[in-house]
């Protein structure tokens, strides 16, 4: 059985009806970034070719999610590296066997 929901969503001056098992506010958000989006793109190209506007569009989104991927990607391995120093300085603190402990009764 499918939760699929019926959202009605603005484009760049298009009306759309879609299913989506997303939720319909976070659906339209999408939207309004799209449009957004195409009308920036379309004031700073000059371009009104709806066509052209979108390829465009879609080219822009793409280099922010590669960017912002690449950004996750390094952090990842900053966050790995830092791990890997801590780590490292808590195997000098206590011995390469781990931590050393006596069992007290």
């Amino acid at each position: 059985m499918s939760d699929n929901r019926t959202v009605r969503i603005k484009i760049h001056g298009r009306e759309y009806t879609i299913k989506s098992a997303q939720d319909p506010q976070v659906t339209k958000e999408y939207a309004e970034y799209i449009d957004r989006k195409m009308r920036e793109i379309s004031h700073k190209s000059g371009s009104f070719d709806t066509n052209t506007v979108t390829v465009l569009t879609l080219l822009q989104i793409t280099h922010e999610l590669f960017s912002m991927r690449k950004n996750v990607d390094r952090q990842g391995l900053d966050y790995n590296e830092r791990m890997a120093k801590i780590i490292e300085k808590l195997d000098k603190m206590t011995g390469k066997g781990g931590v050393q402990t006596t069992l007290v009764d």
